[in-house]
């Protein structure tokens, strides 16, 4: 190991599983285990993501959170079918919580060509990447990735051991939010995703106008996503367009067809 793990790196950690555990939602532990790890191990910017149902046997990501530098590019990366990119593919899925500097998978020569790199990294100044793959009972509940620029240098072994040794308590308490959110809410879910099929919709378009049904409002939308008022207003015009509805009330009848 690079670096000595001290006593109060322990007691910090011990206070990081504590805060953790004592969260009641999936939004306020992506809050807690973001500043947790970012207070243990300095970065230039972290992200966690929740894993979503997919058809496939590579999930799909939702409810971003970040801190640090500002994320620029969550909408394209959640619309750029990135799951593809050699920097995931070379992990397979595990069945148990992994953690992982991306340069440990591929040669910096390599990972540098990736589209995930030039187009969504190197965009923002990101060069080093450190990430968990968070699993529950054996199914993908999320991910969360630590960023440094190259100027701040790769991730350390300490890094590493710390991270690794908090991933499993951050993906036991997600898969407990996530088998405890309310049965009617998933029900509710699932019939305004069939309501809205057919629009032609994107991954983000879809996200907010489910928001907007569910009441939350723009404010909130955008704070939640991570996204400016300008962007979100982009957004909510496209889908409005594609769905043939006006305002905010329109697209909730349309949307809540079975309430």
């Amino acid at each position: 190991m690079e670096e000595k793990v001290f006593e109060r790196d322990w007691r910090f950690m011990l206070d990081a599983v504590l805060r953790i555990n004592s969260v009641e939602s999936v939004e306020l532990l992506e809050k807690e285990a973001l500043e947790c790890l970012c207070l243990l191990i300095p970065c230039t910017q972290g992200t966690i993501f929740v894993a979503e149902e997919s058809g496939g046997t590579i999930p799909h990501y939702g409810r971003p959170y970040a801190v640090g530098m500002e994320a620029l590019f969550f909408d394209e990366f959640l619309n750029g079918d990135y799951n593809s990119d050699p920097i995931f593919t070379g992990t397979n899925i595990p069945c148990q919580t992994e953690t992982f500097r991306d340069g440990d998978l591929l040669p910096e020569e390599y990972r540098v060509q990736t589209r995930l790199y030039r187009e969504i990294y190197a965009k923002q100044g990101i060069h080093y990447a450190l990430r968990s793959y968070l699993v529950h009972n054996a199914r993908m509940v999320g991910n969360i990735s630590l960023f440094n620029s190259k100027e701040a240098g790769e991730f350390s072994s300490k890094d590493v051991f710390i991270q690794t040794t908090l991933a499993p308590h951050i993906a036991l308490k997600l898969g407990t939010l996530l088998a405890l959110e309310d049965p009617q809410r998933s029900l509710r879910t699932a019939q305004q995703e069939k309501a809205i099929d057919g629009f032609g919709l994107t991954g983000r378009e879809r996200e907010i106008v489910l928001m907007i049904a569910s009441d939350v409002d723009d404010r909130e939308i955008a704070d939640t996503l991570c996204i400016s008022m300008g962007t979100l207003k982009k957004h909510i015009y496209n889908a409005y367009k594609k769905m043939r509805v006006n305002n905010r009330v329109q697209l909730y009848s349309l949307v809540n067809v079975h309430e």
